[in-house]
Order: structure tokens, then sequence, then C-alpha cells
């Protein structure tokens, strides 16, 4: 998952179309503040696809998404290989058992901006401090958001995160990560479930003995990017 894990404005593009029960940028940001205010746990299943120049064909990887405000986030990756993510206060954990290899870090510099590229669990107010937001035109069952980033050390890696959201729940959909250098990355969310009771261990990750641990965090990085 690149540390590139979100919101928007309309009436400025013009030729823009919204979906049917059209509302104005700030409508649709009260909503989704609404949400994520309300949000204390989240669960989903999720399709990444990772796209580069150098990659005859698209990497897919399927796999389940959990967070817990305000601090706890687990990826595991199903396919194609298995692969486990977790972020816990301020401590990552990355496993990949197939490898027997495994990666800590203490990420404090860097908590805040993983949880906004998470794009989950953060309001309006504070992701329009670091990105520009639009509201483009969608498919009538969503809101779509671009964010392009207002710093230039963001600006340097990526041109625009694109961000749906449903028009119904305001849960993401759909997110879209697209990079200087003509790299992509997309993730599909399903399965979302809001507020729902997770196991208490699920922030901990057990290493059995024949492990070897690095010091780093390149599986933030996403799939098919080099282990440590």
């Amino acid at each position: 998952m690149s540390l590139s894990r979100i919101t928007l404005c309309v009436v400025l593009l013009g030729c823009a179309v919204l979906p049917a029960a059209a509302i104005d940028l700030n409508e649709v940001l009260a909503e989704f503040d609404r949400v994520q205010d309300g949000m204390q746990t989240i669960s989903a299943e999720f399709t990444e696809i990772n796209t580069n120049a150098l990659l005859n064909e698209p990497i897919v990887a399927k796999g389940r998404f959990f967070m817990t405000k305000p601090d706890a986030i687990r990826w595991e990756y199903s396919t194609p290989e298995k692969m486990s993510f977790v972020i816990s206060a301020d401590e990552y954990t990355g496993y990949f058992p197939v490898r027997k290899r495994a990666e800590k870090r203490n990420i404090r510099r860097w908590r805040d901006q993983l949880f906004r590229f998470f794009g989950v669990g953060q309001g309006s107010t504070e992701l329009g401090k670091f990105y520009n937001i639009r509201l483009r035109e969608a498919d009538d069952d969503s809101y779509l958001l671009s964010l392009s980033p207002k710093r230039r050390r963001v600006k340097k890696r990526v041109d625009e995160v694109l961000f749906w959201l449903d028009a119904k729940t305001y849960l993401p959909k759909r997110v879209e990560y697209r990079a200087k250098n003509g790299t992509g990355r997309t993730i599909v969310f399903d399965e979302i479930q809001l507020n729902p009771d997770l196991a208490a261990g699920l922030y901990r990750v057990e290493l059995p003995d024949d492990v070897t641990i690095s010091d780093g965090f390149s599986g933030l990085s996403g799939i098919g990017a080099e282990t440590p």
C-alpha cells in the first residue's frame, strides 16, 4: 500500500453531471462527516488492482480490511499471496508467512498520513488541510470526489486520488490512486460493515520463531513491491 489510504467541490466544474438526487459539495461533505463521526469500527472485503508501465498486465489481489478508531488498521491479503499488515497505535507489523519474513517499525511520524491515505475515519476538514477537493461526474449511485495534493512533497509523487462514495450510505466504494510515475492503484470495497464487533486480538500479530524480522514498512507499498 503506497504511502501515498478523501472529499470534494462541483459548482466550479460547470460541465459535471451529478447523480439524480443532485446536491452540492457542502451537503455531500456534511453527510460524509456525519458518517465518519459515527464510525467506531469498519470492515470490508476488497479487491486491489495495481498497474505499472513495466508490468505486462495488472496485479490483482483480494483480502479483507478492518479499522478501529482512532489508531488501528489491519489489511489481510488472501491472494495472490497470504500477507497481513497491521497498524496499532504507533506500531506497524507486516507479516509474509510464505516467505517466513516480517517487518516492524514505529510509525509515529507517519501515522496521520497513513490514516489519511486509507480515507476512512477522517473528516472533510482534516482532509481539506492536505487536499484540494472537487466533486466530479459519477454514476447514479455514487458521488465521485477528486483529491489533489496541496503540499509540494506529495505533489512530486501523487497526481490525484479519486474516491467514490455510495450515494446512500456515504461509505467508500472505490479508491483510485494515480501516481506521477504512471503507476496506479485501485481498491474496490465490498461487503462493507459499519461498526461491527471486532475481536479483541485482531490487531495483534503472532510471529513464529523461524520468521526473520527486519526494520521497515515496505508492505505498505502495495502488492508487487519489493520486500525488505
